[in-house]
């Protein structure tokens, strides 16, 4: 009977062990998963487009601000983050370097606003189609997800903004 005992202590210092270990390891570093995208998606263009842009929402659960520094995506050659600013009736496009998203927070990314490029398309993009995405953290390190290409969503017009940035003066 003693050493059932034994077994029983020796069982939950372990596990109350494992526990402690893991509790120390979630505080030190941040989950991938406490940053989320959500309704993401590519602007559907014409094949003959060379540029696109891309929509999200980016839910950061965490207790801790975070830093998005870059995007990376196979299908263009260039992906840059863009601010767009209305200033006495004409639409200025400004890259950006990084955006930061807040503790228990969100950002847009979204037409007629922050909004992320991918320029110099190396394939045509057809609608319903899955494009790879890489997000880079400054904390959360790298997140892959898959954005679909389609239409703007009801209420959002395209005229409301040419992804071609024709007629639009850009800043980089």
């Amino acid at each position: 009977m003693q050493w059932l005992q034994r077994l029983a202590t020796t069982c939950l210092v372990l596990l109350v062990s494992l526990v402690t270990l893991t509790a120390e390891a979630e505080m030190k570093h941040a989950k991938a998963s406490d940053i989320q995208a959500h309704m993401t998606w590519v602007r559907a263009v014409p094949p003959v487009a060379k540029t696109t842009a891309a929509y999200m929402m980016l839910h950061n659960y965490s207790q801790q601000d975070d830093r998005l520094i870059a995007i990376e995506s196979p299908v263009s050659e260039v992906v840059e983050m863009h601010a767009t600013e209305v200033s006495d009736g004409i639409m200025k496009m400004t890259k950006i370097q990084d955006v930061v998203v807040p503790a228990k927070g969100h950002i847009m990314f979204e037409p007629a606003g922050n909004h992320i490029m991918l320029i110099n398309l190396k394939q045509p993009l057809k609608v319903g189609s899955m494009i790879p995405v890489t997000l880079v953290f400054e904390h959360h390190g790298r997140i892959d997800m898959q954005l679909v290409v389609s239409h703007p969503p009801e209420g959002n017009d395209s005229d409301e903004m040419d992804m071609q940035h024709s007629g639009h003066q850009m800043n980089h």
